[in-house]
């Protein structure tokens, strides 16, 4: 997976707040490691010129050459064993060889004649003893292998008058830039396993087919004091009601009433250029907002002017009738079964242009029921009635009601929400309405979040509009 440059943006951007934890993490933890836990290091070193007193026609001929090669040799016979068992014969200090060659750093400076010893240690006074020591054993091990080798010390070991490690901001920085590249990480391994919808762009990208509407969350929309409380679940331990009663009305947040109209426009633009009257509303899953979208829809078109019937085909878990305030029999189900007329099952509601056929009884045969030719004879009678016809089903991927129900329909509404339905969900949806050639008129994502930007600016409208 390549990701552009405005991809990372956008993902650094979603999950700034891990990010940030991350990076505070990491830099807090080696703060506090090598301020208060590391202990100090202190630091002596000396550096030593060669000056090789050779008569070889090498020397003769390129004499600094021949030097850079000899100080190459020097440093190698101080790296020796002999080297730091007599150093630490001299200075007698409590450290095995092994040791002091771990403390003990020896290279040429560059490409020159000259080489440097240094020394760490958790001891101001042990570091300055050792490189003490090795200024004046290094020319005699040198000098045990080369005669004639002139080694003179340029510049002498001083007393270490600080710590020279650790570098408690260098290392503070690193650690927040490990933080940010581990929460980088786990962000990116995350948006790979992640196959939910992330945002009404990624579904578009990904399916190609319009949407219709993208609908805020109504608890974003919820004020803050009254979201926390919600979080305080001991406060709260009543059973969590039912989305269906978010409906738009007088009451309603001007963000979300606006967000349905706009659905309602594009709605009636695709219905009318595709010369749609009979809708059906289904999504993959459960509680991805079907019933509510099929509800606030047509209270929508029924503001605009329109004859509106909402028909619950939901034959086991109807739900429609609760949040209009009608009962629940008689309805379709009855209708259906010949036991009741069209007359007797369509209920008016307290919206104006808005009718509902509810569930009605609980059928043990609602696929059945909602195939059958009463089915078809019911829709193509109340087509004559009414402007629009919005039908709710079980969700797809459960039962096959809205696959029969998709034969009897002009186009159908796919619900699906933000952060909640999987991509595997929808393919396994669109796959079964293609295999009917149902007429899929577009998504319908729900529980969308706003950016800051795009809150503030509904705030503004919002508050203009109070004025008025």
């Amino acid at each position: 997976m390549e990701l552009s440059l405005k991809e990372i943006i956008e993902l650094i951007y979603k999950r700034l707040k891990l990010i940030i934890i991350f990076v505070l993490i990491g830099a807090g933890l080696l703060f506090v490691v090598n301020r208060f836990i590391r202990r100090p290091i202190y630091t002596a070193s000396v550096q030593l010129y060669v000056n090789p007193n050779d008569t070889t026609p090498a020397a003769n001929l390129n004499e600094l050459n021949y030097a850079q090669k000899v100080v190459a040799t020097y440093v190698n016979l101080l790296r020796t064993q002999k080297f730091y068992k007599k150093v630490l014969e001299e200075t007698g200090l409590n450290y095995s060889e092994s040791q002091l060659k771990n403390m003990t750093n020896i290279q040429s400076v560059g490409d020159t004649e000259i080489f440097k010893i240094s020394v760490n240690s958790h001891s101001a006074s042990d570091s300055y003893e050792l490189v003490k020591a090795m200024e004046y054993i290094a020319p005699q091990i040198i000098s045990e292998v080369k005669n004639n080798a002139k080694i003179t010390v340029i510049d002498p070991v001083v007393f270490p008058t600080g710590p020279s490690g650790p570098n408690i901001l260098l290392n503070t920085m690193i650690g927040a830039l490990a933080g940010f590249f581990l929460a980088f990480t786990f962000a990116f391994l995350w948006e790979l396993i992640d196959v939910k919808v992330k945002s009404k762009d990624d579904l578009m990208e990904k399916y190609q087919i319009p949407i219709l509407g993208a609908i805020p969350s109504f608890n974003d929309m919820i004020p803050r004091k009254n979201v926390l409380l919600q979080k305080m679940s001991f406060l709260n331990r009543k059973k969590k009601k039912s989305n269906l009663n978010q409906m738009i009305n007088e009451q309603a947040n001007f963000i979300i009433t606006e967000a349905y109209k706009a659905l309602r426009i594009n709605l009636l633009y695709t219905i009318r250029k595709q010369g749609c009257k009979k809708i059906l509303i289904n999504s993959p899953n459960p509680e991805e907002g079907k019933s509510t979208t099929c509800l606030n829809i047509g209270i929508a078109l029924a503001n605009a002017g329109a004859k509106v019937l909402l028909i619950d085909c939901d034959l086991r878990k109807g739900r429609l009738h609760k949040p209009l305030n009608v009962k629940s029999t008689p309805g379709l189900s009855n209708v259906l079964s010949v036991m009741k007329t069209d007359e007797e099952v369509v209920q008016d509601t307290d919206y104006e242009n808005l009718q509902l056929i509810a569930c009605g009884t609980i059928a043990p045969n609602p696929t059945e029921l909602l195939s059958s030719i009463q089915m078809e004879e019911l829709l193509l009678r109340l087509e004559k009635r009414y402007d629009y016809i919005i039908l709710d089903s079980a969700p797809v991927n459960l039962v096959a009601d809205a696959l029969s129900l998709a034969k009897l329909v002009d186009g159908i509404l796919m619900v699906v929400r933000e952060n909640g339905t999987t991509y595997p969900n929808i393919d396994s949806a669109l796959n079964k309405y293609e295999l009917i050639d149902g007429k899929l008129l577009g998504f319908v994502i729900n529980g969308i979040t706003f950016k800051q930007g795009e809150k503030s600016k509904s705030k503004y409208y919002y508050n203009v509009n109070q004025d008025d």
